[in-house]
């Protein structure tokens, strides 16, 4: 699956495989750093290492544009969910 999220400056992408391969890798730089709220941002990427090595997906996070803390979370984890929703769905038919 694929998906690429824009929530105001920040922007998205993710690409990811369920092919009981387990990969994580984040492109664009260090950009989880300090908080969003009581989040702290640097737990996002390892959230995400964490889920691709214990659900054997392949998954690169990739940062095209950052900024708000907050606005960058939720990107990635909506980018997420929309690329699983379309490696999970049926074509072809």
């Amino acid at each position: 699956g694929l998906a690429k999220v824009p929530m105001d400056e920040a922007l998205v992408e993710v690409c990811l495989d369920i092919s009981g391969r387990p990969y994580f890798q984040v492109h664009g730089g260090d950009v989880f750093h300090g908080q969003a709220g009581d989040l702290d941002l640097e737990l996002v990427p390892e959230f995400f290492r964490a889920l691709a090595f214990n659900a054997g997906i392949t998954l690169h996070v990739t940062v095209c544009a950052s900024g708000n803390g907050h606005h960058l979370a939720e990107a990635c984890f909506k980018a997420f969910a929309r690329a699983v929703r379309e490696a999970v769905s049926v074509s072809g038919t």
